[in-house]
């Protein structure tokens, strides 16, 4: 059984290596850089870039570039929405620097609240707007190399003689050494664009918000702009997501800087965790504010900086998604589901449960605790998936009280904020999986029956996709001082609902665990912080006061349960005045540390654990 399931964990390896293109960043080694480039532009479902690149230099080409874009075989540099890091930053890039007025007014107001930048310049603009570009540097900000649409497409050398023309012409003029490419226009010939980058051995930039509308050509203030750059649930930007603003587009000479300044104030100072007394600016120790940086300023911080995404042929074997596949059958399930069920005091034969039998519900678990947690020991996890303005408050309330939780993920959108998702693991805390998609096991039907929702295929790879999504990200990232990896094989089911088909797959798909937990907080519906705090209280604490031990507490990440970091935030600091030996005094365990070596959940529950009810 183990042979096969290693050889089919093998298989699956070569699939993903295949389906993957390894995203290597520019200052990756030598040998990261080497292995990206056997991955062709083919291999990878992108275009051929129109190359000339032969035995023998074409006509004009400079015989270094010739041998750049041989060694690059061809390869296409990924063109990036947000730089691959966990630096709590956002970066704002600048084009268009043709007009000094608006480009004052942009300067200035980034001098004023301590904001950096990249500004591209093309070859036209150093040529026409020298006293411009030199205003850019007086004022400390960055350049970087504006990169235009030759007549025609042009071929990957043209494009790479440009750069290098941009380059020279940037040191020698403005003593400005840099290797962040912008495409600054649509082009013919994009993938020729992207394997002069790769040649060049260049960052190839795009954005993750452009905050120029052709619409808003004569707009005449922020508030008239903002609604059409965002989206009504776009509640914050991303972790080193990438924004662009061109600065001589609008008509009225200021609107750059009043779109910029917007943006700032209601899509990044938003992230902080911000009270009337705990914010970035009265207390020094919340470290929870966003920078707005340039791009090079993320680039100069590489321990940060992270191959997105990770290659599983770098990862031990048990690490790799297939990895425990086929391991389930009729025979053993039973027992396995006994055994790594943690279920719910709420999900019985009534609710939420589909194809199990009345004695098989009896014997499951239905405690939703970890049965050999240590003293006084309770856990916290979050489910679903957020952004950067939900789940930074809640990254910051943790590492404030020194502790850590497991993050249950819904993948489907969590792959454009990968920065993110390693961000809550660079922390310490742990990932397990939500699914992909967040459907449940099952559902009632208009006649109060319960009906499988979707069929064993499309489920097992709905769960398998969330593990692959989840490995991509953070799949090379150690907790606990390097002990042990942060991602996990646990899952939980979408809405506490269990069928038996679902519950067979998700293990036979490798993981380890299904986990529920002892009470659920329905943050999402909090009338208050305070009743919030007191449903939260409840689940960690016996009708006597005392530690609820081993409980697992639901919380949600999402920007509905907006009250969730305050709420936890007066919870923990409630708890940590409280003495040593209080028994209402709990700590705060993981559930990495004790699920594993064969854990059982089919142990008698301790004495001390034991209640007639949980109520809340």
């Amino acid at each position: 059984m183990r042979k096969n399931r290693t050889v089919m964990s093998a298989v699956l390896v070569m699939m993903m290596a295949a389906s993957w293109p390894l995203s290597v960043t520019p200052v990756a080694s030598a040998n990261a850089a080497a292995a990206q480039t056997t991955l062709s532009a083919s291999s990878a479902g992108q275009p051929m870039a129109k190359s000339r690149a032969a035995a023998s230099p074409s006509a004009g080409v400079p015989q270094e570039i010739h041998e750049a874009l041989v060694r690059n075989q061809g390869h296409q540099e990924e063109k990036w929405r947000f730089i691959p890091s966990t630096s709590q930053s956002v970066i704002f890039t600048f084009g268009g620097l043709s007009k000094k007025e608006p480009l004052v007014h942009v300067l200035d107001a980034m001098k004023a609240n301590e904001m950096r930048g990249t500004f591209f310049v093309t070859e036209r603009e150093l040529k026409r707007n020298a006293e411009n570009i030199r205003l850019v540097r007086s004022y400390g900000q960055d350049l970087g190399i504006g990169l235009t649409s030759i007549k025609g497409g042009g071929t990957a050398a043209e494009y790479a003689m440009q750069i290098q023309r941009v380059q020279n012409n940037l040191q020698q003029q403005y003593g400005v050494t840099t290797n962040i490419v912008r495409q600054m226009a649509s082009s013919d010939n994009e993938a020729g664009m992207k394997e002069a980058a790769s040649a060049m051995k260049c960052w190839f930039i795009g954005q993750g918000l452009n905050a120029v509308q052709s619409k808003d050509k004569q707009a005449q203030s922020a508030d008239e702009v903002m609604p059409h750059i965002f989206g009504k649930w776009t509640t914050s930007l991303g972790r080193n997501e990438i924004v662009y603003i061109r600065t001589d587009y609008y008509e009225k000479p200021s609107l750059a800087a009043e779109v910029m300044m917007a943006i700032k104030e209601q899509k990044v100072d938003n992230i902080a965790y911000d009270t009337y007394t705990d914010n970035p600016i009265d207390n020094h120790q919340n470290d929870s504010a966003y920078r707005i940086v340039s791009v090079q300023d993320v680039l100069d911080e590489p321990a940060k900086l992270y191959q997105y995404p990770v290659n599983p042929l770098d990862l031990p074997c048990e690490m790799r998604p297939g990895y425990g596949v086929g391991y389930i059958t009729n025979k053993n399930f039973q027992q396995e589901f006994f055994k790594r069920y943690i279920g719910a005091p709420g999900v019985t034969m009534t609710e939420r449960v589909l194809g199990f039998s009345r004695r098989e519900m009896a014997l499951a678990d239905q405690t939703g605790l970890v049965k050999t947690a240590a003293p006084q020991t309770v856990f916290l996890t979050f489910d679903d998936w957020g952004n950067d303005e939900s789940i930074n408050k809640l990254l910051y309330v943790l590492r404030k009280h020194r502790v850590h939780a497991t993050f249950f993920i819904i993948t489907k959108n969590m792959v454009h904020n990968p920065n993110l998702l390693r961000a809550i693991v660079a922390d310490g805390n742990e990932v397990g999986s939500h699914t992909d998609h967040h459907v449940p096991m099952l559902r009632i039907d208009e006649k109060g029956h319960s009906r499988s929702i979707e069929d064993d295929e499309v489920y097992r790879q709905n769960v398998r996709s969330s593990y692959e999504k989840l490995f991509g990200a953070i799949g090379d990232m150690k907790i606990e001082n390097g002990s042990r990896y942060g991602l996990t094989r646990f899952l939980r089911p979408p809405q506490l609902a269990i069928s038996r088909d679902g519950c067979a797959v998700a293990l036979d798909e490798g993981f380890t665990y299904l986990v529920s937990g002892a009470g659920s907080t329905e943050d999402y519906g909090a009338v208050s912080m305070e009743s919030l705090e007191g449903i939260m209280d409840h689940i960690v604490h016996k009708r006597n006061g005392d530690v609820r031990r081993g409980a697992i507490m639901i919380m949600h990440m999402s920007s509905t349960a907006s009250r969730t970091p305050y709420a936890l935030d007066l919870l923990l600091t409630k708890n940590d005045q409280r003495p040593e030996g209080d028994p209402k005094k709990f700590k705060v365990g993981l559930l990495g540390d004790y699920l594993r070596d064969g854990y059982d959940q089919r142990m008698a529950t301790p004495k001390d654990m034991r209640e007639k009810q949980i109520d809340y």
